[in-house]
């Protein structure tokens, strides 16, 4: 999210570097920030390092907002990947604000990073950023989540080359045919430019697995072509635009692209839902297949390949999507977010016995 030097928002998210959460959490610096909240990089009393995601405090006080804020880190922690970031802890700030503890990440969102390129990634980056973006949703599916917020910024690249879906914020979970968080129907909730045509039409009881789909279609024409699916002036446009257009063929933006890349996109786009992949493994193996039509076509793909911004994230966001070893790495990542889960957790165990203590 963009911000003026002078946004009231930037400057109160600002205002929290330097001060102590409930005399445990030293906020550090600012990450990022968006509508709903700040992301701040913070170290706890005894050393240890995560990130703080704060709830601005203008909601604070609104009980809906506040409780699907928290809502977010029991939807994310409902999802068994290492590519979904798992809430540690929730908390209660001084002045009011909720805020939720999570792993701290080192790398850039997608939206950086496409900011960085000039607003396209290299063809092969970006197929394996989404096809790691499906795999998350293919375990969030599975438990019955689905995310309704795809969209670059929301999707983080370590520099170990993993992909990370974030903000679980709007997802909608679903418990054999009853929703279990309440959404009315004809609001919109989503972001224009990535929302399938049900999602702009606010057609909440519509919504399922292939409106993911879509959207993770859309952020590949983005990352690729360096423009929307439905361009226009506002938000208002983009959404209109959504409810009734269809999506033009990516075949139209990128001339070059091979057959299965073109297919690949414009089933994940097509405006009838019936139409598109059924679900985020059947499009992981449409991207796979193009993976493969574009290494055929050029002789080492990552050569003619503009790296990502940080040094061999280009290399290495490929191989863990499309590797040999790919599984391999799923599992190292596996591991490893398991490591700084349980130490973390320890953290809050240690600190909420210390402080019955006192």
């Amino acid at each position: 999210m963009t911000q003026r030097p002078e946004d009231p928002l930037l400057l109160a998210a600002q205002a929290r570097v330097g001060q102590t959460l409930n005399d445990k959490w030293h906020v550090d610096r600012l990450i990022d920030i968006g509508g709903m909240g700040a992301v701040y990089a913070a170290t706890h009393r005894n050393g240890r390092r995560a990130a703080i995601k704060i709830l601005h405090r203008r909601f604070a006080l609104e009980p809906e907002v506040r409780n699907r804020f928290l809502r977010e880190g029991y939807v994310a922690n409902k999802i068994d990947h290492p590519g979904a970031v798992a809430i540690l802890d929730d908390d209660i700030a001084q002045d009011g604000s909720p805020f939720l503890v999570m792993e701290l990440l080192d790398g850039e969102s997608l939206s950086g990073s496409l900011t960085r390129a000039g607003g396209k990634l290299p063809v092969a980056d970006a197929l394996a950023v989404t096809g790691q973006v499906l795999e998350v949703l293919s375990a969030a599916h599975a438990n019955g989540i689905i995310h309704r917020d795809i969209k670059p910024a929301n999707v983080f690249v370590t520099k170990t080359g993993h992909a990370k879906l974030l903000d679980f914020g709007l997802a909608r979970i679903r418990d054999g045919s009853a929703s279990l968080i309440p959404t009315a129907m004809g609001v919109v909730m989503g972001t224009a430019g990535y929302m399938a045509p049900e999602q702009a039409r606010g057609q909440s009881d519509q919504i399922d697995a292939r409106s993911d789909v879509y959207a993770v279609g859309a952020v590949l024409f983005r990352s690729i072509s360096g423009r929307r699916v439905h361009e226009g002036k506002n938000t208002f446009d983009m959404t209109v635009a959504a409810m009734k257009d269809h999506a033009p063929s990516f075949a139209t933006v990128a001339p070059t692209a091979g057959p299965a890349l073109v297919n690949a996109v414009d089933r994940a786009l097509k405006f009838d839902k019936h139409l598109r992949w059924q679900s985020a493994r059947e499009m992981f193996e449409a991207l796979r297949a193009a993976y493969d039509e574009l290494s055929s076509a050029v002789p080492s793909a990552r050569s003619v390949d503009i790296p990502l911004h940080f040094d061999d994230a280009s290399s290495l966001v490929v191989d863990v999507a499309f590797g040999s070893e790919r599984d391999e790495a799923v599992a190292r990542e596996r591991a490893r977010t398991r490591e700084v889960i349980d130490g973390l957790s320890s953290v809050s165990v240690v600190v909420d016995l210390d402080d019955r203590k006192t």
